[in-house]
This record gives structure tokens, C-alpha cells and sequence, in this order.
């Protein structure tokens, strides 16, 4: 008697099959292995009923998080969808609150796009502000309602005297062609030379006191000078002005910040500044603080940048980890530190240093490094890499484990620039999905054992995924048009078309070729008890494999519970009765040295949970 009471999951990494555990499976698709090692049909896939009409559209970007001073509640948790239709961008945000989703607000128009094609929205939260930056107009969440947010005006230069000179402050703002410089009066002098970049003066502040550009005086745009009407009195830094430059030259390094996909928090052992990439360069980019030594988001000084890989690849990647920010391209992994710089003046000014951790495993997608119970993973071409690193030490390439050596043969030729990453904090489950012509999602229950557990998904809507997040304890991820997610309660997937029926989950599960402990001899089996879950509509199909032939009977059986839920004939049992269940399935295979136990699941709509098998084996001769 061979008895199989925990089910291991998938394992592709076996030649013949031959090899593979009593429990892993050589082929697996829409079965999940649960907490209890129990095996069972994954959950259906719901399509998010935001409780208001939302028409299918181009969504450019999902984001869920948390708003508020209080964040810690659950009430502050969000989820916002960017989506473009019909020539207008619409911004949604919604809360669900008992297991209902409902719209907070909509706005349309309010981020200026004109397109869907070429399009990049970030959506993010910063102090305790809702950010969305686009390459239209980046807004802010201000009362209840989205307002086009300024990028800062950093003062360039100050001190100057109305002739010109003064003493660099603030480096120029890459999101803005706007300036400030301010001249210390001296009572006499009525014209004041700005620098020779002035195109336009937007306005002047004098003592305190802001005026229109043309109040007090005129601008000279060929010879960047102002001339006030009455000189203003002599002071220390008491006239100001805010003028504007080329915005056309301006507007081109404003794109490369506003494109980069990648973004992430970091200021050492705090949040305070904004770190983005990955336009195809080594370059991270990263904010400043403004001269009141406040924290901006819309603040990106000129030279504030890390070369990451003196080799010149591109950035793939981007987690702050501990007191660390990681930097991935597709040749190496490297760690970006933040180290205050002690100046001759005795000032400290932020600084930056990057180190290199690794040189032969780094990211091939872009954008889905995902921290995974406390570590982070990457995705490469030869497998799904896990740093297995601590806060204190940072460079030992034996810190880099592949933990998808089980299911390799799928993430072999997979599209790296198609894959989307998920974790699931809460079920304990990473999700990846590869986005194939199947609709194959890798599934991996990483707190099950101790290197936890690889599962296959498979359905129609995973084929295009965008965007994947978690909210209010739900993976919520994106087709490009409409936004679902997996719920328990499911047990077929949504339709495509809102106005279509729902598809049919078919599941299969296959152990490796068993030998049972004798592959010199030939064996005889009759007799397979399967313990199963009652459930409404439970129904398995069992078959097997040998040596011998590639087809036997299938025999089928079914734990049926009473329930109005899904009452019909084909269904009806008068059965409550919720204990597990021992079935006798009489399926003779004889003279076979290698046996393959096949479950299926083929009815629509049916469930089953297997929570165990015994098979009694008898040996007879020696193989021929």
C-alpha cells in the first residue's frame, strides 16, 4: 500500500519523470496546492464590479495603497485606474469595504493626455499624498478631487547685485523650465540683469511682496534685464524674481523623467526622495530637497544621478531593501547607499554610493522585482533568482538562490518583456504571469514546506496582463481594458466580453512515472482509494499511464454537499454530511513497470478537493 497524503506541486526539473516525489506532480495545470498540502481546482476569476458603469478601456496604470496621515487603517487603502477612452484620460479610485467595491471618485481630462500610444502614468503616494504623474500633467489628490500639482522652482542663484553675480543655491529642476534668482537691492539702480537663460519674467517679489511682471517695470528679453520704473529700496536679498526659460529645450529632459516606468522610495532609513529609471540607460534618477528642506516629489536638480554598471546597461529594476536601495540591470545586481557628505564649510549634503553585489545574476523584466516574504526576487532568463540577504551584508553572489528550478521548462522562452510579478502577502503566494499564447500563470505558495510549493494556472484572461497588485488582501491585475481578480467562491473564469458567459476551469493533474520501489519488476493495481472534500458540485476523473499503454478507463467520482447555491439535477444529493470522504476506485492496470496516476477535472463548474490516495500495488516477475 502506497499512501500519498501531502501533494507537493509541480516539478518540471526531472528527466523521464522518473524521479519525481511521491505527491510532486509531472504535469499540473488549474490545480492548487492549499495550506494543508490538500489538492483542489483553483479559484474562478471574477471580473472587479466597481458598483458604476466603467465602458472597457486602454488602462495605462493600476496602483494600490494606502493615503492618509492615519495610513494604518483599512479604510485608507485604495485602488486607482488610470484607463483612456475616447480621446479623454479618466482617473478612478476605489475602496472595498466588506467585500464591495465602491467608487470614491472620477475624474476625466484632468491629466491633459491626448492618446493612449506612448502614454506613461505613474501613480504613487508620497508623505501622505496621492501623486499621479503622467506625461501630460502630474496631479495631486487635494480635498476629494485631483488638482494639477506645480513641480518646485528652485532659486538658482542669490545674492546677486542688480549688474549680476551672486552664489549658486539650488541646481535646476529637470521638471520645469521656471526659475528664481533674487538681487540685493541697493536703492539706486533701477536695471537688474537676470541670467542670459531668462526668456520671460513671470513675476517679481519685492520686500515680501509679489507683483505681476509687468507692474513695476519692463523685461528686455535680448539683454535679460529688467528695468523697474522706481529703483527699490536698498536691501539684502529683498528683490526676487521668477522668470521663465526655453520651454521647448526644457520640455525634453521633462519627458525622460516623466517616461521613466520605474520608481521607488528611498533616502536611507526613510522615504523622503524619489528614485526612477529605466528609459534604456544606467541612469537613476533622483529628487532634492528644496531650500526649506522639505521633501518634494516634483523636485528631480540636474546632476542628481547614479550610473549604475559602468558597462552601460540598462536598469531593469529597482526595491528598496532594509536600509538599502537594489538597482538590477539584466548583467548584475547593485546596492545604492545613502551616506551624508561632511563639506569644507562643515554643511552635509545627501550622498549617494553604489556598490556592486553581484556581476553574473541580475533582471531580465523590467519593473517586476517583487520583495517576497522579506526577500527580493528577480526574473531572468535562466530562472527566477531569491536574495536570500541580510541588513548587514550585501556582497556574496551564494545570496542569489534559483528557487524555480521546478518549473524551468515553463520560464523557458518565455517573453521577459511580457512578464508581470505579484506577491501576495496575505495567502503567502507569488504569482507570475507570463503572458503566453496559453494564459500560463506560475504560481508559487512559498510558506508551504521549505522551499514551498509550484503551482500552474491557465485561462483566457491571463494573456495580456498589465498591471498586477495587491489590495484590501486581493491580487487585483489588469488584461489592458478591464480589471479582475481570483476569488474562492468562483468556480468558472469571467467572460472576456462583459456580455459573454463565463468559461469552464479545467484542471489536470499527473504524477511522475512511479516505479514503487522496483524498477526491475513488473506489477499488477486494482484498487486506488481516493479521500475527497464533499463539496457542491464535486466531481474527479481518474485514469492512468504506464509503460504499457498511454490510455486506461476513466472512472469518475463525485463528494457531492447538499446546497442551494448551485442546485440541479445533475447535482443532487441529499447528502450535509461534511466529513472527508475514502472512495474505492477499481482501476486494473496490469504488467507495468512505470505507472502515472492522472486526475482530471472536465465538468463545468466542478469542484475537487483531494485530500489524499492509497494504492495498492502487488508485484509479480521480473521485468522483460
Amino acid at each position: 500500500m502506497f499512501t500519498v497524503d501531502r501533494f507537493l506541486g509541480i516539478n518540471e526539473a526531472a528527466d523521464g519523470f522518473t524521479e519525481v516525489k511521491m505527491g510532486e506532480a509531472s504535469a499540473m495545470k488549474n490545480f492548487l496546492v492549499t495550506d494543508a498540502c490538500n489538492l483542489t481546482v483553483r479559484p474562478g476569476i471574477r471580473r472587479v464590479d466597481f458598483g458604476m458603469v466603467r465602458e472597457p478601456a486602454t488602462i495605462l496604470a493600476v496602483w494600490s495603497g494606502q493615503i492618509g496621515e492615519d495610513s494604518g487603517n483599512e479604510e485608507d487603502e485604495y485602488l486607482v485606474v488610470v484607463d483612456f477612452l475616447e480621446g479623454t484620460d479618466r482617473v478612478w479610485m476605489y475602496t472595498r469595504l466588506d467585500g464591495d467595491w465602491a467608487v470614491c471618485f472620477r475624474q476625466d481630462g484632468v491629466l491633459g493626455l491626448t492618446a493612449a500610444e506612448n502614454a506613461v502614468v505613474k501613480v504613487f503616494a508620497f508623505g501622505s499624498r496621492l501623486y499621479v504623474m503622467s506625461t501630460g500633467k502630474t496631479c495631486v489628490l487635494q480635498d476629494g478631487k485631483l488638482l494639477e500639482a506645480e513641480p518646485y522652482i528652485p532659486r538658482v542663484i542669490a545674492g546677486m547685485d542688480p549688474a549680476g553675480g551672486g552664489t549658486t543655491i539650488e541646481n535646476i529642476n529637470l521638471l520645469t523650465s521656471k526659475r528664481r534668482v533674487d538681487f540685493s537691492a541697493d536703492g539706486e539702480a533701477t536695471a537688474f540683469v537676470l541670467p542670459s537663460e531668462a526668456a520671460a519674467v513671470l513675476s517679481v517679489t519685492v520686500d515680501n511682496t509679489s507683483h505681476g511682471p509687468d507692474e513695476l517695470g519692463s523685461f528686455d528679453a535680448e539683454t535679460a534685464t529688467y528695468t523697474f520704473t522706481e529703483a527699490p529700496v536698498k536691501g539684502v536679498g529683498n528683490v526676487e524674481f521668477t522668470y521663465d526659460t526655453d520651454a521647448a529645450a526644457t520640455e525634453e529632459s521633462r519627458q525622460r523623467i516623466l517616461r521613466l516606468p520605474l520608481i521607488e522610495a528611498y533616502n536611507g532609513s526613510t522615504d523622503t526622495r524619489l528614485f526612477v529609471a529605466g528609459d534604456g540607460s544606467n541612469i537613476c534618477y533622483y529628487t532634492g530637497v528644496t531650500e526649506s528642506g522639505a521633501a518634494s516629489p516634483l523636485y528631480f536638480p540636474a546632476m542628481n544621478e547614479v550610473k549604475v554598471d559602468v558597462t552601460g546597461a540598462a536598469v531593469t529594476g529597482l526595491v528598496r531593501h532594509y536600509s538599502k536601495l537594489l538597482a538590477f540591470t539584466r548583467e548584475g545586481a547593485y546596492t545604492i547607499s545613502y551616506e551624508p557628505v561632511t563639506q569644507t564649510d562643515g554643511s552635509t549634503v545627501a550622498g549617494f554610493y553604489l556598490r556592486t553585489m553581484n556581476r553574473e545574476f541580475g533582471n531580465d523584466a523590467i519593473g517586476q522585482v517583487q520583495t517576497v516574504n522579506n526577500y527580493p526576487r528577480t526574473i531572468t532568463k535562466d530562472g527566477i533568482y531569491e536574495w536570500r540577504i541580510t541588513s548587514s551584508y550585501y556582497k556574496d553572489e551564494r545570496y542569489a538562490k534559483r528557487v524555480s528550478d521546478k518549473v524551468k521548462r515553463r520560464l523557458q522562452g518565455a517573453d521577459m518583456d511580457r512578464i508581470v510579478a505579484c506577491d501576495d502577502n496575505y495567502a503567502k503566494t507569488y504569482y507570475v504571469f507570463l503572458n503566453d499564447a496559453e494564459g500560463t500563470v506560475l504560481v508559487n505558495r512559498y510558506d508551504i514546506g521549505k522551499e514551498g510549493v509550484w503551482c500552474i494556472y491557465s485561462s483566457h484572461l491571463c494573456t495580456n496582463v498589465k498591471q498586477a497588485v495587491m489590495c484590501h488582501g486581493v491580487m487585483v491585475f489588469s488584461n489592458g481594458t478591464e480589471v479582475f481578480y481570483f476569488d474562492e467562491n468562483m468556480t468558472k473564469d469571467a467572460p472576456a466580453d462583459p456580455t459573454g458567459e463565463t468559461v469552464a476551469i479545467p484542471a489536470l493533474w499527473e504524477s511522475g512515472y512511479m516505479d514503487f520501489g522496483a524498477d526491475f519488476q513488473r506489477k499488477y493495481s486494482s484498487q486506488i482509494y481516493v479521500s475527497m472534500l464533499p463539496q457542491t458540485n464535486s466531481a474527479l476523473t481518474i485514469t492512468a499511464a504506464t509503460d504499457k499503454r498511454a490510455e486506461y478507463l476513466e472512472k469518475s467520482i463525485t463528494t457531492n454537499l447538499f446546497s442551494f447555491e448551485n442546485f440541479g439535477f445533475p447535482w443532487l444529493t441529499f447528502d450535509t454530511n461534511s466529513t472527508p470522504r475514502i472512495q474505492r476506485v477499481r482501476l486494473k492496470v496490469k504488467k507495468f513497470v512505470y505507472y502515472k496516476l492522472i486526475f482530471k477535472v472536465e465538468t463545468p463548474g466542478a469542484r475537487a478537493t483531494v485530500m489524499g490516495y492509497d494504492q495498492v500495488v502487488r508485484y509479480a516477475s521480473m521485468a522483460k
